[in-house]
């Protein structure tokens, strides 16, 4: 199904697996960026410029950043940063460069919307670090909607499997009353998530047994979904249950290949603009899809019956 002439087509079995509660958003810095908030490339940047620092005092940091590998640049400054026993100065920066702007977020509003559970609750899974789910809930009046963040989220199917997810952690909000949790934020911090420890890795194997998964707002290349990428394709490989993924992108040379060859089928779009309106034109319809499929229609047969007069 097209929502609009500007976007891609949206597989059938997607649409209903939405409607039906069965499928959950992986949602990435793309969405909170079209809010203001920076990349992780340049969030990078701003940090090192908030600590007075430069990738060019270290080697290893420079040949990171032009690797895009923005994880180990982080890591290894907050190393050389860090004073015993005192807080992370990296850490600290980076909680202060993604606080909510004051702005509407109908992006994150639409995809809360389509996340839905078979019982109507909200279940959104996301690797940022920021709040701006939970304060787009705040004016769709889910206040009720629990915010979960790194190693203390749900078991995926529990009673508990709701509510906005922070698989990589979240940062403090104390307008939502959020805590902070940990960040996965290093390399280090990748490393014990998806293999020393290994909870995260664990926890996108369950979630992907439980239905489908989308992801929005990232990019095939991205460095830090190279552990999750490389954990979801090599799942797929030993495991023959598990549900399909489809991520939502901008197309470009290349692009489709590079999901398929990570078992994920791409669904790409000429723009991000073009990307985000099909978002919410589709969460118009699954509130309910029969008011939108007569309004769409009324549309159609109005616009025909005004084009055939002289």
């Amino acid at each position: 199904m097209r929502f609009l002439p500007t976007g891609a087509d949206i597989p059938d079995d997607l649409i209903r697996a939405v409607t039906n509660g069965n499928v959950t958003f992986l949602c990435g810095a793309g969405v909170s960026h079209r809010a203001g908030l920076p990349m992780f490339g340049q969030l990078t940047a701003d940090v090192y410029s908030r600590l007075g620092a430069s990738p060019d005092d270290e080697s290893a940091e420079r040949r990171a950043i032009d690797n895009y590998e923005y994880d180990r640049a982080l890591g290894s400054l907050e190393k050389r940063t860090r004073l015993p026993k005192a807080p992370s100065l990296v850490r600290d920066a980076v909680s202060e460069l993604l606080k909510a702007p004051k702005r509407p977020l109908p992006d994150h509003a639409a995809l809360l919307g389509l996340s839905c559970d078979a019982e109507g609750r909200p279940r959104l899974l996301t690797t940022n670090f920021d709040t701006l789910f939970e304060r787009a809930g705040r004016t769709l009046g889910l206040s009720g909607v629990p915010s979960q963040a790194g190693i203390s989220i749900p078991r995926a199917g529990g009673e508990r499997d709701f509510g906005v997810l922070h698989l990589h952690g979240r940062i403090a909000d104390r307008s939502m009353r959020l805590e902070a949790s940990d960040l996965v934020l290093t390399s280090a911090d990748f490393g014990d998530a998806y293999l020393r420890n290994g909870w995260a890795s664990r926890y996108i194997e369950d979630r992907m047994r439980l239905g489908t998964l989308v992801l929005v707002g990232y990019r095939a290349e991205d460095a830090a979904m190279r552990l999750l990428l490389e954990a979801l394709d090599a799942d797929r490989d030993r495991f023959l249950d598990l549900g399909r993924i489809y991520a939502m992108e901008k197309g470009s040379p290349g692009s489709a290949s590079i999901w398929k060859a990570k078992g994920i089928t791409a669904i790409e779009f000429a723009d991000y603009d073009a990307i985000y309106a099909t978002i919410r034109e589709w969460a118009q319809y699954n509130a309910n899809p029969r008011s939108y499929g007569l309004a769409r229609l009324t549309s159609i047969l109005g616009t025909g019956a005004a084009g055939a007069n002289p």
